[in-house]
């Protein structure tokens, strides 16, 4: 887009200098000849009706257009040098020189200067054309000959008192300087411009409604948010103080410095925030920015929504525990006084036993129901990493810190419940940290300064003794007494053996419905192993069976090849693991003496073939030990 110029010309010269250099620029101008008023009110008229950018003018014009218009006004000021030839020229003529100048330029001193020219030079200064006129009617009455002025009409006027007119022509470079000037103009306000409707479309895109008033109290920005709140027009309102507004805009001024502060306005309950604008030495003004009740309402939920997406919520309910087992029954209503109280509650049990099933009960019951629950492995992460995902960090932090820094799972946490699972793997130095959370609420995170309050109720859980590690040195013991304050210890499935059928008969259904299969149950022979296994992996591990089992069948009925298959996987994982070596042997479905001849040779493995060692762990004589082996051909 060609920048658009407006250019008032004094004199005819001036008006052909300016049509050759703009065409040198290639730029395209508007020129209107005439000065002070006159040029004013007829640029006034051209501005209404063609949208330029920039106006071009000279002395006391140039001032009398800014009165009338509300664009820039470049002036196209002669030089010194322009002065001195127009000066010179007058000395040709003879006789007193009289100088008029505007208000608006500089005043010029003459002394040294007539010291020079050898002729004597008077400053004469107007505002308008009505001074313009007394002035040349002044020089005239002090003998003046020769009058200098920057317009074809001084010229004109001084002719006709009798007296000669010399016209201060502007040179090539000052017209090519002032188009220059006017380009740089142009190019400006469209860069502001640009930012005003970019920085105006971001805050009308803004959900709430938002308005900015300037130190004087004076009316700067209004979104169309808070005009549909606030009753008013953004284009009435720009520039004017609250009481010239409405009284819906008095009572928002009215309103206390702060966030959160509740009002009705129009009938309408909002929430409004006000902050003021300043830096250390100045005052700008303040921002408004408010929403309805009912809109934050709607965000709070789409909020638990999200939280809900991304996993921040509990799952499970009491009613979810399948059990039969007395013992299970009395944990949790053991578990549901817990639930009614915010003290920290240590859950102790071995891995897959229900630890976090327990955990998002007791959230669910809780009066923190509504609030995030956010769980975390500790032993998954390394210890850098844990400690910026519980307390989160600041921008700069570290390398590869994400810009504008991370919440800690605290603070995702806050107004909720935190479950912190496998607790006993986390650093000393972690635990220090994690017992000033707890006793403080408070967090501060990595590269911070400052220290955030949370709102937390904690459970731990975990499946080492840590009793032993606080005798041990590896866990604090001030850090145990204030997590062991409520205590649930979870039984293993190996003893609980009435919910292994119940269980294995929920989780079959679960997958059948899943994988869209119709497995009728599970096999009696499968079942009899199921009971007699230790299942080291506790309902984990027996989900996990009951998965593969209905993946497998390939009918209503699992195939005998893949019952005894899915056994020799238990059995080897079983001893593979190191944890259940110690005290577990497996043993395969067979006749009561073939089962039997596998036991004693298992144990006879375990105890290096030391006999009385072999009696002892079997609870039998070494004569009663002697006929078994005999029997079953032991070396």
């Amino acid at each position: 887009m060609k920048p658009r110029i407006l250019v008032t010309s004094p004199y005819p010269q001036f008006t052909e200098l300016v049509m050759r250099v703009s065409r040198e620029k290639k730029l395209k101008v508007t020129i209107i000849e005439g000065v002070l008023e006159d040029a004013a009110r007829r640029v006034c008229e051209e501005v209404e009706k063609a949208d330029y950018e920039v106006v071009v003018s000279r002395g006391g014009t140039a001032a009398a257009i800014r009165k009338v218009v509300d664009i820039p006004v470049v002036t196209a000021e002669f030089n010194d040098f322009d002065l001195l030839r127009a000066l010179w020229e007058a000395k040709k003529q003879g006789g007193k020189i009289a100088y008029l100048n505007s208000a608006y330029r500089d005043a010029y001193e003459f002394e040294d200067l007539m010291d020079i020219l050898g002729v004597e030079v008077k400053q004469y200064v107007y505002r308008n054309s009505v001074e313009f006129n007394q002035q040349i009617k002044k020089a005239f009455a002090d003998n003046a000959q020769v009058v200098v002025s920057g317009a074809e009409w001084g010229q004109k006027l001084a002719n006709s008192v009798g007296m000669k007119g010399v016209i201060i022509y502007s040179s090539h470079r000052t017209v090519s300087q002032a188009l220059e000037r006017a380009e740089e103009v142009i190019s400006i306000r469209r860069r502001d411009k640009e930012y005003s409707r970019r920085l105006s479309t971001m805050i009308q895109a803004v959900g709430e409604g938002v308005v900015c008033i300037d130190a004087l109290g004076k009316v700067l920005l209004v979104n169309e948010n808070a005009e549909n709140l606030l009753g008013i027009k953004c284009s009435e309102v720009i520039g004017k103080t609250a009481a010239e507004v409405n009284k819906s805009f008095t009572n928002l001024l009215n309103l206390p410095q702060g966030s959160g502060q509740r009002c009705s306005i129009n009938g309408m309950d909002l929430v409004v925030n006000r902050v003021a604008v300043a830096d250390r030495k100045r005052y700008f003004g303040e921002v408004f920015t408010m929403q309805k009740v009912s809109q934050l309402q709607q965000l709070e939920q789409k909020i638990r929504k999200e939280m809900h997406r991304k996993g921040l919520v509990a799952r499970f309910k009491f009613e979810d525990i399948v059990t039969q087992e007395k013992l299970v029954r009395d944990l949790i209503e053991k578990a549901k006084n817990f639930a009614q109280v915010d003290s920290t509650v240590l859950i102790i049990g071995e891995s897959g036993s229900g630890k976090e099933l327990f955990a998002q009960s007791i959230h669910q019951a809780s009066a923190r129901a509504n609030g995030p629950f956010v769980a975390i492995n500790c032993a998954a992460l390394p210890k850098e990493l844990l400690e910026s995902e519980l307390f989160g960090y600041e921008e700069g932090a570290f390398t590869g810190a994400r810009k504008g820094g991370k919440p800690g799972l605290f603070e995702l946490a806050h107004n909720g419940t935190i479950f912190l699972d496998e607790i006993g793997s986390i650093s000393m130095e972690l635990q220090a940290r994690l017992l000033r959370v707890l006793q403080e609420r408070e967090v501060m995170r990595i590269g911070g300064d400052s220290v955030i309050p949370v709102n937390v109720r904690c459970i731990a859980a975990t499946n080492e003794n840590l009793q032993q590690a606080v005798k041990e040195g590896n866990f604090r013991h001030d850090l145990y007494f204030r997590l062991n304050v409520l205590k649930l210890t979870l039984p293993p499935l190996r003893k609980r053996p009435k919910d292994i059928p119940l269980l294995a008969g929920h989780f079959l259904k679960i997958f059948n419905q899943r994988f869209g299969k119709h497995v009728k149950g599970v096999p009696g022979d499968l079942l009899a192993w199921m009971n007699g296994y230790s299942w080291p992996g506790n309902v984990r591990e027996l989900e996990n069976f009951i998965e593969r089992m209905v993946i497998m069948a390939s009918s209503r009925v699992l195939d005998e090849k893949w019952i005894r298959q899915l056994i020799a996987e238990a059995d080897e994982g079983m001893i593979q693991n190191d944890r259940w070596v110690e005290d577990r042997i497996g043993v395969r479905i067979g006749t009561l003496e073939d089962m039997e001849r596998q036991l004693i040779a298992a144990v006879n493995e375990r105890v290096g073939g030391n006999r009385s060692d072999l009696a002892k762990l079997l609870g039998i004589s070494r004569t009663t030990l002697w006929k078994k082996l005999n029997r079953n051909d032991f070396d």
